[in-house]
C-alpha cells in the first residue's frame, strides 16, 4: 500500500507543479496579448484549469503526502520534513496568488514572472529535500 501512495504522491506532485508552472507562464503570456477577445478566451481556460485540475490534484497530493508521512513516521525521524512543509505552504500561497492573477491582473508582468520563477525554484528545493534528505 505504501508503494501505491508513494506513486500517487509523486505523480500528483508532478501534476500540481506542472500545472502551476504552466499556468503562471500563461498568465505572463496573457499579459502580452493585445486583443480583448483573446484575453477573455485565455482567462476562461485558465480559470477552468485552476478550478478543475489544480485544486483536485493538490488535494490528492496533500492527502497522499500526509498518509506517507504518517506511515513512514517521517515526522519523528525526518528533520527535512519541516522545511519541506514550509516550502509547501509557500508553494500553495503562490498557487493562490496565481489564481488571483487569473481572475484579475493584480500584478504587473515583471512580478507575475517572478511568481513563475518562484514556483520553479521552490518546487526544485522541495524535490531536493524529499530525495536527498540532507538532515
Amino acid at each position: 500500500m505504501k508503494n501505491f501512495f508513494l506513486t500517487l504522491h509523486m505523480l500528483s506532485m508532478c501534476l500540481v507543479v506542472g500545472t502551476l508552472f504552466l499556468q503562471s507562464l500563461t498568465v505572463v503570456f496573457r499579459l502580452r496579448l493585445k486583443s480583448h477577445d483573446e484575453v477573455v478566451g485565455v482567462r476562461k481556460i485558465q480559470k477552468r484549469i485552476h478550478k478543475f485540475i489544480y485544486y483536485p490534484i493538490l488535494v490528492v497530493t496533500l492527502f497522499s503526502g500526509a498518509y506517507l508521512a504518517v506511515k513512514t513516521e517521517a515526522f519523528a525521524h525526518g528533520a527535512w520534513l519541516g522545511p519541506k512543509l514550509g516550502l509547501l505552504v509557500v508553494l500553495i500561497a503562490l498557487g493562490f496568488q496565481n489564481g488571483r492573477q487569473i481572475e484579475k491582473d493584480s500584478l504587473p508582468k515583471k512580478y507575475a514572472m517572478m511568481v513563475h520563477i518562484g514556483i520553479f525554484l521552490i518546487a526544485g528545493a522541495m524535490i531536493y529535500l524529499a530525495t536527498v534528505k540532507p538532515f
